[in-house]
């Protein structure tokens, strides 16, 4: 008799074992994914009375909402934002898509904006193709890639800054011509600043990407589906572009 159930529970014992861990995972994994995006003004930051505001959160928490897929959003700075991206874990973010991005991430849904970068710079500084940028001094907030051969030239001269508001700063005080960067962001940020249209000459144009909400591989199909769904919803009912609008709806022309 005792033989009979000490091997009773010899058999039962890793079978309960299993289902707890089951369990323990159908309760756990819909909140295991990290969720993250760029610390930077106005992606996502701190008001001075503490609150985290910022276009990519409020967009992020929305799709987080929505799926119910995620944990509570993080703001990292973006060389710290990528290198979490690329660790082995659950992760996902808004970004446009980059190479970088291509290469290692998985390209889950666009989120209905597209990112204008390029060269904004000083008015009476005409920049009417890439040639007119030898010689200038360009400010490139630390992180900011959009174009490889914009990156990787080392024949610009080209000054680096902590984030896109140093940048403009730079500009405003005459300590350089142009600032590289997403555009609309760049006029948002100088609108805050107290700058006019008068301040900026037209803007030379490199790259058009689309901005994404792009995860780790290491998502569980479910986990996939219901944050994609999520995305195209709040796309397809305007949420995603009325936030953009309340940021950017009245930037400098």
């Amino acid at each position: 008799m005792k033989s009979t159930l000490a091997w009773q529970l010899i058999v039962q014992i890793p079978i309960i074992c299993l289902l707890l861990m089951l369990s323990a995972y159908a309760n756990s994994s819909e909140e295991d994914v990290g969720m993250f995006v760029m610390e930077q003004i106005p992606y996502g930051f701190q008001r001075e009375n503490g609150e985290n505001t910022g276009i990519l959160l409020d967009v992020l928490n929305e799709i987080r909402d929505s799926s119910g897929i995620g944990l509570p959003i993080q703001t990292l700075p973006l060389k710290r934002l990528l290198a979490t991206l690329l660790k082995d874990m659950k992760s996902c973010t808004l970004v446009a898509d980059s190479p970088v991005i291509i290469d290692n991430l998985d390209l889950v849904e666009p989120i209905g904006y597209t990112l204008t970068a390029g060269i904004l710079p000083v008015a009476g500084v005409v920049l009417k193709d890439y040639s007119n940028l030898k010689g200038m001094l360009i400010a490139v907030p630390l992180g900011i890639q959009f174009d490889e051969k914009f990156h990787s030239d080392h024949t610009l001269n080209k000054v680096s800054t902590l984030q896109y508001i140093d940048a403009i700063k730079m500009m405003q005080a005459g300590r350089v011509h142009a600032v590289a960067g997403a555009i609309s962001i760049l006029k948002y940020i100088a609108t805050q600043e107290g700058l006019n249209a008068q301040f900026f000459d037209r803007p030379l144009i490199i790259v058009e990407k689309s901005m994404y909400l792009a995860c780790s591989f290491k998502l569980t199909k479910s986990q996939r589906t219901k944050l994609q769904q999520a995305v195209i919803s709040l796309r397809s009912n305007g949420k995603t572009q009325y936030i953009f609008d309340s940021y950017l709806g009245q930037p400098i022309e």
